[in-house]
């Protein structure tokens, strides 16, 4: 078990690593063509997408308890 001292550090290296990305990313978007990085936007979901179904379809999770999960998030 995790002490609230390591984590603590745990959370604000995790913060800083989210940071990192976004800044990133926002680099990323202000130097290439809006076409270009959408259209890798829309793999990346439409992968995610693909793999939640065949998750569901294999069993691998339950798409009752998936989709009220994706309710709560969306509600809050």
């Amino acid at each position: 078990m995790l002490n609230s001292e390591t984590f603590d550090a745990d959370q604000r290296q995790n913060t800083e690593r989210r940071r990192a990305m976004i800044k990133q990313w926002a680099a990323y978007v202000r130097t290439h063509d809006d076409s270009e990085w959408s259209r890798q936007q829309n793999r990346l979901i439409n992968s995610q997408l693909q793999s939640a179904n065949e998750m569901a379809l294999s069993g691998d999770t339950d798409p009752v308890r998936f989709a009220a999960a994706r309710d709560r998030l969306r509600d809050e």
